[in-house]
């Protein structure tokens, strides 16, 4: 018996957790003692939707530091970096896709893509660790070993076919002669393209359309019938009762519901995805289209509704590929016999080493980021200084309620001039904690009055002007105050701004709290011409300035 654990982020239902609960319990079965560990308490509900799931030991990380397992197994990119805190014999990472594709293209005048290219490179340096891997897909394994050479365990995704088959209890009989199709994915995931799907459905004029989502939906604009974050269990009634599965997405790992919908008596039509020749055939039991090959998808859409045949033709093609794929407990015998393989491998990485390893990708990362706000910093001050200095900052907003401080919202306001930014933030309880960060970048920012109040009732809660007792406010992280009265100015010189509100001990509704605050983020040259009491500050402040006005000589980056 092998002690396992499995590093987990989210217990929220998804293809991928799916994946690890269902190895986990097929690993447990095969008499392993198979544990998930997180990084807070997961209540039992938030699994529920897997049947097995709840038979599994779960932990915090935190709460296992004295115990020795055989293996770890890292689950997502984000997880490698977690393995130092765990002691274990062997270190593996389970590659499920090439997560670096997850990442939508850089996009500097937004907050969340300015620095995505960074991330993305953050993500694929995790493949750079020589940890021992198990994938799921040829696709990957060869990706792998091509640019990394780093060679993996294969063990393919299993089916459970005493959900996933063709009798039993649907929502809706089949009506032959009236195409239904079926859409599965999340809302508002680029590489998903669950909205552009149903786009294309509407327009090829497809009798029926059906939403199968992980997202809280009722409805969807040209959707039939939308079901959501249904149990694994149920998601075979409703493949039953659709003829075709239409999955656009543009990154998958093994690409798993076609073979559900095959299992369940239906057909499936895709784009040329990774992981869709690891057993689907265009013309035989599907249909494959070219990436973004639109009026394609359109096309074979209307033959599928108009040549019943057809349709007939590649479900059964479909409904021999199920028979000949395995179940899960096959997967997991083969899944516990690559573990024994890397048991039988010459090296294993120490914990130590994952220690000296992760430092140095953090510390290039931040350097990295760092290199990047400095090179904002510059741009904007040699633009300020022509004269055209205006652009976009955000604020963030946290709080802590007892359970951790958590980032909520962020919200966009325009530089150069005084703004207000109002945010509502979901407070649960009390008493809170909120923290405002004012810039996400280098500069100076002044805030002459800031508001907190009841969601629900509008009363005030704190209070904040010109002239006020800005001492009770707390700065800290790279935030430094240059001048308190009449109102703060500060100087943010890195990027993690902080300014710290006093605990608000008690909140009359239950719809959380309204944030409003009146603030003005300039450059360093504004600062100086605007506030001559600054004293001993400019002369730092001139330093700092200058210094990066010499570097936006030697070019000219992107804000």
């Amino acid at each position: 018996m092998k002690q396992i654990a499995f590093l987990l982020g989210s217990a929220a239902i998804s293809g991928g957790t799916n994946v690890i609960f269902e190895h986990g319990s097929g690993l447990q079965k095969c008499g392993h003692e198979v544990t998930i560990l997180t990084l807070e308490n997961v209540d039992s509900s938030s699994y529920s939707w897997h049947p097995d799931a709840g038979e599994l030991r779960w932990s915090r990380i935190d709460d296992v530091q004295d115990v020795e397992f055989d293996f770890v197994i890292a689950t997502w990119w984000q997880s490698v970096e977690l393995l130092e805190r765990l002691r274990s014999r062997y270190y593996v990472y389970f590659v499920q896709s090439v997560e670096s594709r997850f990442f939508p293209p850089k996009n500097s005048q937004t907050f969340e893509g300015r620095d995505i290219d960074i991330m993305a490179e953050w993500c694929e340096s995790t493949y750079r660790y020589p940890l021992q891997i198990i994938t799921e897909a040829r696709w990957i394994q060869h990706y792998l070993l091509d640019r990394y050479n780093r060679p993996s365990h294969l063990v393919l995704n299993g089916i459970r076919k005493e959900i996933f088959c063709e009798d039993g209890v649907c929502p809706a009989e089949r009506i032959p002669g009236r195409l239904r199709v079926l859409i599965e994915g999340p809302l508002g995931v680029f590489y998903k393209n669950v909205e552009r799907t149903i786009e294309l459905c509407v327009q090829a004029e497809v009798p029926e359309i059906w939403l199968l989502s992980s997202s809280d939906i009722s409805s969807y604009p040209g959707v039939d019938r939308c079901f959501s974050r249904v149990p694994i269990a149920k998601t075979a009634e409703i493949y039953r009762s659709c003829d075709v599965l239409v999955k656009l997405s543009y990154v998958e790992g093994m690409f798993g519901p076609p073979l559900e919908m095959f299992h369940c008596g239906g057909t499936a039509l895709v784009y040329d995805v990774t992981g869709h020749d690891e057993y689907i055939q265009d013309g035989v039991n599907a249909i494959v289209v070219a990436k973004d090959n639109e009026d394609e998808v359109v096309a074979w859409l209307k033959r599928l509704r108009q040549e019943p045949d057809l349709l007939q033709k590649l479900k059964d093609g479909a409904r021999q590929t199920a028979y000949d794929w395995p179940d899960w407990a096959d997967c997991a015998e083969r899944f516990s016999a690559a573990l024994t393989a890397i048991e039988r491998e010459p090296e294993s990485v120490g914990g130590n080493w994952l220690k000296e390893h992760n430092s140095y990708y953090v510390n290039a990362r931040n350097h990295h980021f760092r290199s990047r706000e400095m090179s904002r910093f510059a741009e904007r001050e040699r633009l300020t200084a022509a004269g055209n200095g205006h652009c976009l900052n955000y604020i963030q907003i946290y709080w802590d309620d007892g359970r951790g401080m958590s980032r909520e919202l962020v919200k966009e306001y325009s530089t150069g001039e005084w703004q207000r930014c109002k945010v509502t933030v979901p407070v649960e309880k009390s008493p809170v904690t909120l923290r405002l960060d004012p810039s996400v970048r280098v500069g100076i920012v002044a805030i002459r009055h800031l508001l907190v109040r009841d969601a629900v009732t509008g009363v005030p809660l704190l209070e904040y002007a010109e002239h006020s007792d800005w001492g009770k406010v707390y700065f800290s992280g790279t935030l430094v105050c240059l001048r308190l009265n009449p109102y703060p100015v500060l100087e943010s010189y890195g990027e993690d701004p902080q300014l710290i509100l006093p605990e608000i001990q008690h909140i009359p509704g239950d719809g959380g709290v309204t944030l409003e605050v009146e603030l003005c983020e300039m450059s360093f040259g504004e600062a100086l011409q605007r506030y001559s009491s600054l004293g001993e500050q400019k002369r730092t402040l001139k330093q700092r300035m200058f210094m990066a006005l010499s570097v936006a000589m030697k070019g000219q980056p992107t804000i």
